[in-house]
């Protein structure tokens, strides 16, 4: 989990209006295959980003996950000792270009978000992401930002 600080002002009442976001997966490892047989084991992750720290890892179901993206992985083997003849991934991602007609896709009132990778099937393989939101700071009034700010800490 990585904290990133917006460094907004809260005195002025101001929020991170998020308008797109591209997340990036790097440095996929290969997954460890037997011979002849698809590894239904391989590892599968999921990059998150949130509005709050999650108590657990979470999708976009979720009200304080802005957006995520999963990547899964297949391999096929061959060979006495197992040669890695193919393998292949899957993306999917919940928002790599927002339709144009969408204002914004959420509002960050606290003074932070959170970036999570998580491993499913394989939690000793690690895989990075690179994230990249799009926006721009606005000041909301003073009750609109104790409700935005509100929901963001009680969806935690």
């Amino acid at each position: 989990m990585e904290e990133i600080d917006l460094q907004l002002n809260p005195l002025d009442n101001e929020v991170f209006v998020v308008t797109g976001m591209k997340i990036d997966f790097l440095s996929l490892p290969v997954p460890q295959i037997g011979a002849g047989v698809p590894d239904v084991s391989a590892p599968h992750f999921e990059c998150s980003v949130y509005k709050s720290r999650p108590a657990t890892a979470g999708d976009i179901s979720r009200s304080n996950v802005v957006g995520s993206s999963r990547i899964m992985s297949a391999a096929w083997a061959s060979g006495a000792p197992a040669e890695l003849n193919m393998i292949s991934y899957l993306e999917n991602s919940s928002m790599d270009s927002p339709p144009a007609s969408m204002d914004y896709l959420d509002i960050i009132a606290t003074n932070n978000y959170f970036i999570s990778v998580d491993s499913f099937e394989s939690p000793v393989v690690q895989a990075r992401c690179a994230v990249r939101l799009y926006g721009y700071r606005a000041r909301a009034d003073a009750s609109t930002y104790a409700a935005l700010v509100q929901s963001e800490l009680l969806s935690a």
